[in-house]
């Protein structure tokens, strides 16, 4: 059994504040597995490596249509491209396109939804996102028989280990293909973050 948070930054970000050591650390305490989606680039992959700890590489880029996440990528895509562009790349490098916050009216979700039925995973539960945003998303994945994925969004080391999904699934199946059979069954933990600690560590430096 595996505990995955599928949408994770670090300092490799332009607004992330958890070092790839930090994260490795968290990782080994709390026994989740961070997918590791540093917007616009793959940075940290090579430095968490260094630490032993699994993880699943991946990369978030804000697409000409909205933010848009690629799990198990090993090249990074540029950003501003057009979504169908993105979709491309990452499939082409057997990547799985997920689908993060994507009504989240607060930030550039994919809110269309020809956008969620090209991707592969949607993302049901953002810690960062208002439950009805949350709630839509869901909705639209029973809908359209999509696996569906939780993902803290964490920029703070405080934010990481309290929202994953639990899923039916060994470290050594930790690849594209039984990590999608395996969501078909997957149970969903989420606890949402306070606006208010966010803001105070935005303009405080104070992150943990």
């Amino acid at each position: 059994m595996l505990r995955i948070d599928f949408h994770v930054h670090t300092s490799h970000s332009f607004d992330g504040r958890i070092s790839p050591e930090q994260l490795a650390a968290l990782s080994k305490k709390t026994g989740v597995i961070p997918a590791i989606t540093d917007h616009d680039g793959i940075g940290a992959h090579s430095e968490f490596r260094k630490f032993g700890v699994p993880f699943i590489p991946g990369e978030e880029i804000e697409t000409a249509q909205g933010d848009f996440i690629g799990l198990f990528v090993n090249e990074p895509v540029k950003r501003g491209v057009d979504f169908y562009e993105a979709l491309d790349s990452f499939r082409s490098q057997g990547a799985i396109p997920y689908a993060p916050h994507m009504f989240d009216s607060l930030r550039p979700g994919l809110a269309k939804e020809e956008y969620g039925r090209a991707s592969d995973i949607i993302e049901v539960f953002n810690a960062r996102s208002l439950e009805r945003f949350d709630k839509k998303a869901e909705e639209f994945a029973k809908r359209e028989g999509k696996p569906m994925a939780a993902g803290s969004d964490s920029h703070y080391p405080y934010e990481f280990g309290t929202t994953y999904t639990e899923l039916n699934l060994s470290e050594d199946q930790l690849q594209p293909k039984p990590l999608l059979k395996a969501l078909k069954n997957a149970k969903i933990v989420g606890k949402r973050t306070s606006l208010l600690k966010r803001k105070i560590a935005k303009y405080t430096g104070i992150y943990l």
